[in-house]
């Protein structure tokens, strides 16, 4: 686990090479998480493509905060999005993913280090498909975990709900942030889910 923000300057400065920035200079997302998904980045790179975006997603926060982090590796900013969970990650609903699971059927969210796969459009319209790296989220292909939009998700819904709704497992957006998102991430980068 990475503690200090000179193993996290360390990690930026491998992932970059000699064009090291600062990652995250306005502290949006939790040093620890941060430095997780750059020692995830750089232990799974063999299956990821030099993308220039690392994708965090942080499930500790409640569903109606910005929890969705994309990261310009070449700039260091980051954009942050509001996302829904798993309504099995959340059985009493309310806002915060209480768990996390890799099994068929139990409609939670996995956990753990995903390449982000081939955009295709489905049941929700545009999604975005994910390959989970890890044993903790390795069946996430024939889950049919992936990216999409939802009515829950939208701003009229936190609105009226104070949270966003819950997906089968999915990471779900509201229809423009999919698009935004979709446009930003190209396929090959790493999405990086904690808590």
């Amino acid at each position: 686990m990475i503690r200090s923000l000179s193993a996290l300057a360390f990690f930026a400065f491998t992932a970059l090479g000699a064009q090291a920035v600062t990652l995250d200079p306005q502290g949006q997302i939790r040093p620890e998480l941060l430095g997780q998904a750059l020692a995830a980045q750089e232990s799974h790179k063999a299956d990821l493509r030099d993308t220039g975006r690392l994708v965090i997603v942080d499930y500790s926060q409640h569903s109606r905060e910005a929890r969705l982090y994309v990261v310009n590796l070449q700039t260091g900013d980051v954009a942050a999005f509001r996302a829904a969970h798993g309504k099995g990650s959340d059985a009493d609903h309310d806002g915060y993913l209480d768990s996390f699971s890799n099994v068929s059927g139990s409609s939670a969210s996995p956990q753990g280090a995903f390449a982000t796969a081939e955009e295709y459009v489905g049941q929700h319209g545009r999604s975005l498909r994910l390959d989970g790296l890890d044993a903790t989220n390795d069946a996430s292909r024939e889950r049919a975990i992936v990216v999409h939009a939802a009515d829950y998700a939208e701003p009229e819904f936190l609105a009226q709900h104070g949270k966003l709704g819950r997906s089968n497992g999915c990471i779900v957006f509201s229809k423009a942030d999919l698009k935004t998102f979709l446009a930003d991430v190209p396929e090959g980068s790493l999405l990086f889910v904690g808590k």
